[in-house]
């Protein structure tokens, strides 16, 4: 489940340039996609003068994707001032939320480098009905996957034919993410920014940071917290590299100490520093429960088969997001009868039973 040590130490900061003649390329290139930083890798080798050393096949390769990305990259930004606009148009302007906000503040000096899923925007929930509606009415599509998507802490994504889709945020998260960074106190500390003629919001640095690792380890599955994604560590990387001074982690501690999940915030800076060799922004002095814990993910990165026999790992994995989106649902009058709706459907217990044999949440 973890990447190679060989491209963990070709992304590390200060790190003397490995041999890479000898490297076994399939695999790292599979590791690479995998991670989704396979466009990032050409950029990276450039930057080691490592490029020199390698197959003319594994360089043309890697440049080709590159650019592919590039390109790809260019079609989003264009839909993102397409779908602004249309926004604008209603009095709306988006607060952009993590890929998009990193390409469009220049986070990573070569924008090809930072592979786009989708695109994320934050809109204050009393407009979120009106921007849905805006963006349907000019071509977009909705793409609800099941009964209780509309429960998510945003609506179901939104797509026109043959593009990216949108997804339109009126939360950063479910569950303790509401409280940990409430989104309205992030469209108060936006600012304004014109994207290619459209008017667009950006996050403060520090608001930026705290979603990121929020998104990571709290939001997004169970699993990510002992193997946190490749892209999301060089993420972190990258934001502290680019606004240096001007992220405010005295807050950010504040922030998660104020959600009782410190331990989550200290033990994710921890595990940069062993695989990307970021040093944490502040001492970091574990208690003896927080070192335990630190002890228990080393050894479930190192021995994977070990997290089908950890209570923890294996409930947090399969239920501790569908447990929140429940009570994100019953909260909803009438939320029940989807509830209803969702367990009687045989796909749901599907996805239960994958969950269990795979040991990753969906």
């Amino acid at each position: 489940m973890n990447p190679s040590p060989l491209l963990y130490r070709l992304f590390a900061e200060g790190e003397i340039a490995p041999a890479v003649e000898a490297a076994p390329w399939e695999a790292l290139l599979a590791a690479s996609e995998t991670e989704l930083v396979l466009p990032a890798l050409h950029s990276r080798l450039l930057e080691l003068d490592l490029l020199s050393r390698l197959p003319s096949e594994i360089t043309e390769f890697l440049a080709a994707v590159e650019q592919l990305n590039l390109e790809r990259n260019l079609a989003i930004l264009n839909e993102l001032e397409f779908a602004a606009s249309l926004l604008n148009s209603v009095g709306i302007e988006p607060v952009l939320l993590k890929g998009a906000a990193y390409c469009a503040a220049g986070v990573y000096p070569n924008a090809a480098v930072r592979y786009l899923w989708d695109v994320d925007l934050l809109i204050p929930e009393p407009q979120l009905p009106t921007a849905a509606a805006t963006l349907i009415q000019n071509g977009f599509e909705s793409q609800e996957d099941y009964q209780l998507g509309r429960f998510r802490h945003h609506h179901p994504p939104l797509q026109r034919p043959g593009s990216i889709h949108f997804e339109l945020h009126h939360s950063l998260g479910m569950g303790v993410c509401q409280s940990l960074l409430p989104a309205s106190e992030v469209v108060s500390h936006s600012q304004p920014l014109d994207f290619r003629g459209a008017r667009v919001r950006f996050p403060s640095p520090t608001h930026l940071m705290t979603h990121l690792i929020m998104h990571s380890q709290i939001q997004h599955p169970y699993n990510e917290r002992i193997w946190p994604p490749l892209r999301a560590m060089y993420d972190l990387v990258a934001l502290r590299r680019h606004f240096a001074g001007e992220i405010d982690w005295t807050l950010i501690r504040r922030y998660f100490e104020g959600a009782r999940q410190s331990a989550v915030l200290d033990l994710h800076l921890l595990q940069v520093q062993q695989s990307l060799g970021s040093e944490p922004p502040y001492p970091i002095n574990l208690s003896p429960i927080t070192r335990l814990r630190w002890l228990r993910r080393k050894l479930l990165r190192r021995f994977p088969l070990l997290r089908f026999l950890d209570p923890v790992y294996m409930c947090s994995t399969v239920l501790l997001r569908r447990v929140r989106l429940l009570q994100s649902a019953l909260a909803v009058p009438g939320g029940w009868r989807r509830i209803l709706s969702e367990l009687s459907a045989p796909t749901f217990y599907k996805r239960f039973i994958t969950d269990i044999i795979t040991g990753v949440g969906k």
